[in-house]
């Protein structure tokens, strides 16, 4: 090796095995202390994530003032531009351009740099989405850690890594043992290690400096590295940057697998978090996408401030501890304070933009209940909508009821009533569920009537296993296992032997699950129950049953849990949804659902992509779809809005929903992991809803078609006051594109789309009477920006 740079920095979690407040101050203990010694030592300190200099600028202004000072004079570099150190499998492709977006602006205003090299040294795996976002906002180059060697054989840890599009970025894995540090005051020994690691190679990077919790290296390793340096003669060792250091490196080794199956058990751990986090991503893109609709037709909603705490919010909860499921107790509860608030936010303003679109439309006869949907998506979307209505006047009778008319531009489409959320046992409060075709991108309208008519008797139930058959699909649910036996669409069978059976597995209690690649063992079936809270219930049995959708429930016992699974079987409609209310009593325990099936691929969404996994029982990480590909060109396909960990072996697909998990708890050598000599509050304790739609559609479908179960349309029973109005259509005319996201910025709208086929594909965007053609390559992302009338396509996506 001839040359070693030293690149020096101070890995310090905001939140892990503490709350906010203490990382806030070692932040800036970390930052003063680092500050001074680049007045003394002939040295660069290096450091990343904009949020703690956040803290810093908020804290103690004149630090700030001389750290930009310092970065000015060559002292001090900002390495890596991101907002934080997120999670790197969890957050959705948008997600991950927002937290370089707002970290790669907030240092360009402060201190007029921007980083080439993006940086994540302790984050859990990486995916391979990420390749070509980090192309586009600018990177040449990722710096990582993990996995380590150990768990993740790569062909070199000098490479060239492979987007799914095809585009590249240099990347070097850290292979020591001791990764972004050197302990204190031990660098002169540690770091000969460190370049042993790279002696094959032409060029070393040495991470130097002090973690987990802040710090910096004392002032006698200042002075030992210094005398390191002009000691050395095998090679040149120099401080450095990660920047100086991919100038140095050309790889020749191209590699186009994730960086994945390490801590498995992050997958899944702190459930209440992941759901928390996919609630809180999916009402800011969904939110921006209606206020940015309503600015298009002349609406003054959008609120820049808002939106920028709800993402901070967002970006926070994504750092690699929080959303992995790895922190304490209080830091959880911290990280779901920022979503709630910041979920606030975004509804106070969903309701400013719905009403402002609303609000014009024609005043309502008398008798009439308008409802206004909105509709999400891209394009017109034919689905069902339920939505719940107040009754002027109540009706407190057992022979006399409200019988339900629903229009639409005057024409009577069906409807069926359905149990409202209220239990009050009176008939004035409505929930109703509807067959509607809603345009793209706008607020549709349906008139609701109602008229006394007199009760009729409960439909006959017929004996034997429910079944649900309509135009085109058939399903069995069995009243011996309250599972469902058939699933058959068009004809063919998809489903077999019981589907969506909890199986409970044991389990371990540490939160990361090191050295394991499967969730669980000893798997024990979940027995159909008629005890305890299901006492005096059917257990298998119809709740609803009418024009729109027949529903069924089955209750199950777990182990100390119960388990209440509700099927909604929708007519003419290929898919079905199943959700699940879980009381959770467990202590190193998983729960898991299983769906037989032996046929096809094993596919999951990630970041911008798609991967196909293994049917080997190892734990994968999905985000909101998994689908099994078969050789009929159609794919058996499970969206979900709860949940990233799942595996399939030969024989079923699993979806992995709890753990009984300790906080924060790490395998340290061989001693017990949880203290048995007091009471330990487990994770996980209580209520858990997760949500699954199962559906037989084209491949290329279902990314649209996991947005569409994420974001539903937003329904409300509004009374307008105007005179009519007529809305600019904003669509995207092919159904393989996806609007991932839509906001407005510097006067204009920013359009992100994205092609999740292999495949190239041609579409239409259109705003009102603007259109623009775009070709799309396999997997490709593309940014367009729509400013006075005109489109072009950004080549940055920052």
């Amino acid at each position: 090796m001839k040359r070693l740079h030293l690149v020096c920095n101070s890995h310090l979690d905001p939140v892990w095995m503490w709350d906010f407040d203490e990382g806030i101050a070692a932040a800036l203990s970390t930052f003063r202390t680092a500050a001074e010694f680049c007045d003394e030592y002939d040295y660069i300190f290096c450091h990343n994530e904009a949020l703690l200099y956040e803290y810093i600028r908020e804290y103690d202004p004149s630090l700030f003032e001389k750290i930009k000072r310092l970065v000015k004079a060559g002292k001090w570099h900002i390495m890596g531009g991101w907002y934080l150190q997120p999670d790197c499998h969890l957050p959705s492709g948008e997600s991950f351009v927002r937290q370089i977006r707002s970290g790669i602006r907030y240092f360009e205003k402060h201190f007029g740099v921007r980083p080439t090299t993006a940086i994540n040294f302790d984050s859990f795996g990486h995916s391979r989405g990420l390749v070509q976002i980090l192309k586009k906002c600018g990177y040449d180059s990722y710096l990582i850690c993990r996995p380590m060697p150990q768990y993740l054989e790569l062909p070199a840890d000098q490479f060239n890594w492979v987007g799914y599009d095809g585009s590249k970025i240099k990347v070097c894995r850290i292979a020591d043992d001791f990764m972004y540090d050197t302990k204190s005051s031990k660098a002169k020994e540690f770091i000969p290690k460190k370049a042993e690691c790279w002696k094959s190679y032409e060029t070393g990077i040495a991470l130097w400096g002090v973690g987990n919790h802040g710090g910096n290296p004392s002032r006698k390793d200042l002075k030992d590295v210094n005398d390191l340096i002009a000691e050395t003669k095998e090679y040149e060792i120099l401080h450095s940057t990660p920047e100086k250091f991919f100038a140095d490196v050309n790889p020749d080794v191209d590699y186009s697998g994730q960086l994945s199956h390490f801590l498995i058990g992050c997958y899944t751990s702190l459930t209440k978090i992941k759901q928390k986090h996919i609630e809180l991503e999916t009402a800011l893109y969904m939110t921006e996408k209606l206020c940015a609709a309503a600015e298009l037709n002349g609406k003054n909603v959008w609120d820049s401030d808002a939106f920028s705490d709800a993402e901070r919010a967002l970006l926070t909860m994504e750092f690699h501890d929080s959303l992995s499921g790895t922190m304490v107790e209080t830091a959880e509860k911290s990280v779901i304070n920022h979503a709630d608030h910041a979920l606030y936010l975004l509804k106070e303003l969903k309701q400013k933009a719905f009403f402002s679109l609303v609000n014009d439309d024609v005043k309502a006869g008398d008798g009439v209940y308008p409802i206004f949907v909105f509709n999400p998506s891209a394009y017109d979307r034919d689905t069902v909508v339920e939505s719940e209505i107040l009754v002027l006047d109540p009706i407190i009778s057992d022979t006399v009821c409200y019988e339900v008319t629903v229009r639409h531009n005057g024409q009577i489409i069906s409807n069926q009533v359905i149990k409202q959320e209220s239990n009050i046992n009176y008939d004035r409060r409505k929930r109703i569920a509807f067959r509607a075709k809603l345009p793209a991108l706008s607020a549709a309208r349906f008139d609701v009537t109602f008229k006394e008519v007199p009760v009729t008797g409960k439909p006959e139930v017929a004996e034997g296993d429910i079944v649900f058959e309509d135009s085109c699909k058939r399903v069995v649910i069995s009243k011996k296992t309250g599972l469902i036996e058939s699933f058959r669409v068009d004809g063919n069978e998809y489903v077999t032997g019981g589907a969506f059976l909890p199986v409970m597995y044991d389990d371990t209690p540490d939160s990361w699950g090191w050295d394991i690649d499967k969730i669980g063992s000893n798997p024990a079936d979940a027995d159909l129950s008629s005890d305890g809270i299901f006492e005096g219930i059917e257990n298998v049995h119809i709740i609803e049953d009418g024009d729109i959708l027949t529903e069924a429930e089955s209750f199950f016992k777990a182990g100390d849990s119960t388990v209440r699974i509700s099927y909604k079987m929708y007519k003419d409609l290929t898919y079905i949804d199943v959700s699940l209310d879980v009381l959770w009593n467990e202590r190193d325990k998983a729960l898991k659902l299983k769906i037989p099936s032996n046929e096809g691929g094993f596919i999951g969404q990630t970041a911008y992509g798609t991967d196909e996994f293994e049917r080997d029982g190892r734990e994968n990480v999905a985000q909101r779809f998994v689908c099994l590909k078969r050789g009929n060109g159609k794919s058996l396909s499970v969206f979900n809005n709860c949940l990233y960990g799942c595996s399939a072996d030969a024989e079923n697909l699993y979806l992995t929903l709890i753990r009984g998990i300790g906080y924060c708890t790490h395998p340290i050598e061989d001693r017990k992991l949880i203290a048995d000599d007091r009471y330990i509050p487990y994770a996980e304790q209580g209520k858990h809803t997760f949500s699954f739609r199962m559906s037989v559609n084209e491949p290329c479908e279902n990314d649209r078609m996991a947005l569409e179960f994420c974001e539903k349309p937003y329904s409300v029973n509004a009374f307008p006051d105007g005179k009519g109005y007529k809305v600019s259509k904003i669509e995207v005319s092919s159904k393989e594109i996806t609007l991932s996201s839509l906001y407005k910025e510097d006067g204009g709208f920013v359009f992100r789309l994205f092609n999740n086929n292999e495949t190239a594909c041609v579409t239409k965007l259109r705003v009102g009477e603007y259109e623009a053609d775009l070709r799309f390559l396999g997997y490709e992302i593309k940014t367009v920006l729509f400013k006075n009338g005109e489109f072009s396509e950004m080549l940055s996506m920052i």
